[in-house]
């Protein structure tokens, strides 16, 4: 049996604050089948937010790229090229540009390898084909309780973030795969569906939902040369958690 790996998006229940309702943490459902043909499930990073997590709801809308502006000083480190650890196949990357000096545009790129640890040749590329988002920044944090993933807490300077994707529930914007190894793609309801296909006959799912101005919060982290994107940890103002990590 070729193993079927299935990219997919799904609304999850977590890392919320108690005092907000009707929020979801946007997620993406890994499914991979093993040969035996049994299920295997884990949760990848988002892809709806580059640097953030806790969605908020609707409305808002994305702003235009500046060629002339650039960063604050203490914001410059997050700018350029980011990217997470191949899985299966698909590597992930986010361009963070400014838009003024406390404000990014965010670019998001999946790129689809014809070998499963992202080598061989690129089969698939996906994306918005525009920014995804604005990312604006809050004055920085001091002394912030940071709970790594491995379970470690370090005290450190953060820098709180909002978000607004593109898009607007009216004018949703679409999700579009491209390459030769894509073999089937459809776009209904505001969700795009497509099949990659390799060299081994392995195949991918992948299942994206258009942007609609959502507006999301957290906080990044530069640490040891890595980038960590912040969640509150329950009701908190000054304790986070790490949801995802990018390299350069």
């Amino acid at each position: 049996m070729k193993a079927v790996i299935i990219h997919h998006e799904e609304f999850v229940d977590a890392f919320i604050r108690s005092n907000w309702t009707g929020t979801k943490d946007f997620r993406n459902l890994h499914e991979c089948r093993n040969h035996n043909g049994e299920i295997q499930m884990k949760y990848l990073a988002v892809l709806l937010s580059s640097m953030t997590l806790v969605a908020c709801g609707g409305g808002g809308g994305s702003a235009s790229s500046d060629a002339s502006a650039s960063a604050s000083a203490d914001l410059s480190k997050y700018a350029g090229v980011w990217r997470q650890d191949c899985v299966n196949h698909m590597r992930l990357t986010r361009t963070a540009t400014a838009t003024g000096s406390r404000t990014f545009s965010v670019m998001t790129k999946e790129e689809y390898f014809d070998n499963a640890d992202c080598t061989g040749a690129l089969v698939a590329t996906g994306s918005f084909g525009q920014p995804d988002e604005i990312v604006t920044y809050a004055p920085t944090l001091a002394n912030a309780s940071v709970t790594l993933q491995g379970g470690g807490i370090v005290t450190a300077d953060v820098d709180p973030a909002a978000s607004v994707s593109a898009g607007a529930p009216l004018s949703p914007v679409p999700f579009n795969v491209t390459g030769s190894g894509v073999t089937s793609t459809a776009y209904v309801l505001d969700t795009t569906s497509a099949i990659i296909t390799y060299t081994n006959l392995d195949t991918t799912a992948v299942v994206r939902t258009a942007l609609k101005g959502q507006t999301t919060i957290g906080a990044l982290l530069l640490l040891n040369g890595e980038l960590l994107s912040l969640v509150p940890i329950g009701a908190s103002a000054t304790s986070f958690q790490v949801n995802r990590r990018y390299i350069r």
